[in-house]
């Protein structure tokens, strides 16, 4: 798996930085967490405080686009994401199924 930031944009407001990612990859999409690591050690922030919003893939590409909003902190990211995101980003692995 590749991973190439193509635009970072800092929100002081909200205390975070809106990032947009190309992955790319052979085979399967990879999974929301592997993203989530390889992109949280490139922005070199912890993976708790970095959520993933949208993976879109074209069919047949083995690319895809990643938005992720990575957070000073834990706390003000898990008071800002909604619900859905988080369970989405930290569920996978727990069984959970929402």
């Amino acid at each position: 798996m590749e991973l190439e930031i193509i635009r970072r944009r800092e929100n002081p407001l909200l205390q975070r930085e809106e990032v947009i990612a190309r992955v790319r990859f052979e085979g399967g999409t990879p999974s929301r967490k592997e993203i989530r690591e390889s992109l949280a050690k490139e922005l070199g922030k912890p993976v708790g405080n970095l959520f993933i919003r949208r993976i879109i893939t074209e069919y047949g590409k083995e690319e895809a686009e990643v938005v992720a909003m990575a957070y000073s902190s834990r706390g003000f990211a898990l008071l800002m994401e909604p619900d859905h995101i988080i369970k989405r980003n930290e569920g996978e692995g727990e069984g959970a199924s929402s």
